[in-house]
């Protein structure tokens, strides 16, 4: 009994020691495994996002200088998540989920009925008629978003705890609004803006307004921004994740399987959510149902609708009458641009740089990551990293005295 005892005692003993050994192999294994995880975060994902601006010289004014360092300074706060944002494609993915996510839509609608009878909406996430309104962002969404969803809610949420007051235009046939006009709202509801500039300064004419894009919503910013050039009302502008050249981004979006497959899974959205008011309004007779339905990317869709609706002779007409490219150099406020190196949607082929970085009131950054309004500062929400980088950017802009339109605001 003592021998068998012995022999069990060695063996228990031998299988504790073996157990030892292989949990400390695994533990050195995970160890090494989040080391060089680590090491590959620090070195290459953690990468400081690239500014691109025009030289500083003695042409530029002391708002030009101070706005570009503060803009250098609030990139020391960019941290892409690990795993979320560890390609462009999860990146967007995930700030597509985010965007649908049910929200209980915080403030109050306001509906403004435009001169050519179409209708749109303002949200309002506080009561407009409240007295602390002197600083108003104006939202403006991407393609598939209104003010409704999480991704907006979110944003203005954030703009909201900066100290500003946000509104966000949902454009024509949107966030449940019927269409009372032949037109949807798409890239060229840029053409509404200043009517709705009108409304709110009416409402509130001692108010410094910005404008704030994402998306679609940011190309059409750039393009308002340009359009105006001195005569522009608005103080700052930020556009995020926006097509600086539309032709351009209409090619890259097919070049590939993937990036075609994105396209699919966006222009099915817009058939789902956007084309529900069309299909209703007496305006659906006029257009082939079919056609719009067979559509299989965004340029198929565009041309079936958007362009005989609105008179474009087809696509590229569209793109070329509400591309920002031809009027960036027209910009005449402090405007922030950032976009992603591995967005699927504009890609980073796309950005205009050399027409950005000509004009000293673009302060344009690019990160190694976010994908398509993926930057999610940690897995906090969508776009919670650009979101805080805005109120930080519209702030330093609104301490500041506004350049005298006299002042030259490019070097071309």
């Amino acid at each position: 009994f003592s021998i068998v005892s012995l022999i069990n005692s060695k063996s228990i003993s031998a299988m504790s020691n073996n157990m030892l050994a292989g949990a400390a192999a695994g533990s050195a294994g995970t160890a090494l495994a989040s080391f060089i995880m680590l090491s590959r975060y620090l070195s290459k994902e953690l990468k400081k996002p690239q500014l691109l601006h025009a030289s500083v010289n003695s042409r530029d004014t002391a708002e030009d200088q101070h706005l570009l360092q503060e803009v250098k300074l609030l990139l020391r706060d960019y941290w892409p998540h690990p795993i979320l944002e560890f390609s462009g494609y999860t990146s967007t993915f995930w700030s597509g989920f985010w965007a649908v996510l049910p929200s209980r839509a915080h403030g109050e609608m306001e509906t403004l009925t435009l001169n050519d009878g179409g209708t749109v909406s303002l949200h309002w996430f506080e009561p407009p008629e409240m007295q602390f309104q002197d600083r108003i962002v104006l939202v403006l969404p991407g393609l598939n978003n209104d003010s409704r969803t999480s991704f907006i809610q979110g944003t203005m949420s954030h703009l909201r705890a900066g100290g500003f007051q946000a509104v966000t235009l949902n454009y024509r046939g949107t966030a449940g609004l019927q269409l009372t006009s032949p037109r949807l709202g798409c890239a060229d509801s840029w053409t509404d803006i200043n009517q709705v500039v009108d409304h709110i300064l009416k409402k509130h004419p001692n108010a410094m307004l910005f404008g704030m894009g994402f998306s679609m919503g940011a190309g059409m910013l750039m393009r308002y921004l340009g359009m105006e050039g001195d005569r522009c009302r608005l103080r700052a502008g930020v556009a995020l994740a926006g097509p600086t050249d539309y032709p351009a981004m209409s090619r890259y979006i097919e070049s590939t399987w993937k990036k075609r497959l994105v396209n699919w899974i966006m222009v099915n959205g817009v058939k789902l959510f956007m084309m529900r008011s069309f299909f209703t309004s007496p305006y659906c007779k006029d257009l082939s149902r079919r056609d719009i339905l067979a559509a299989k990317n965004l340029r198929e869709l565009e041309e079936a609708s958007i362009c005989k609706l609105h008179g474009y002779a087809d696509s590229a007409d569209y793109y070329k009458s509400n591309d920002p490219l031809p009027v960036l150099g027209q910009i005449s406020v402090p405007t922030l641009v950032v976009n992603a190196e591995d967005d699927p949607v504009v890609g980073i082929s796309t950005l205009a740089r050399d027409e950005l970085s000509k004009n000293s009131r673009i302060y344009t950054v690019v990160t190694k990551r976010g994908g398509h309004i993926g930057w999610g500062s940690g897995g906090l929400g969508a776009s919670a990293w650009t979101d805080d980088m805005a109120v930080d950017f519209f702030q330093a802009c609104a301490i500041r005295p506004r350049r005298s339109v006299s002042a030259s605001r490019s070097k071309l």
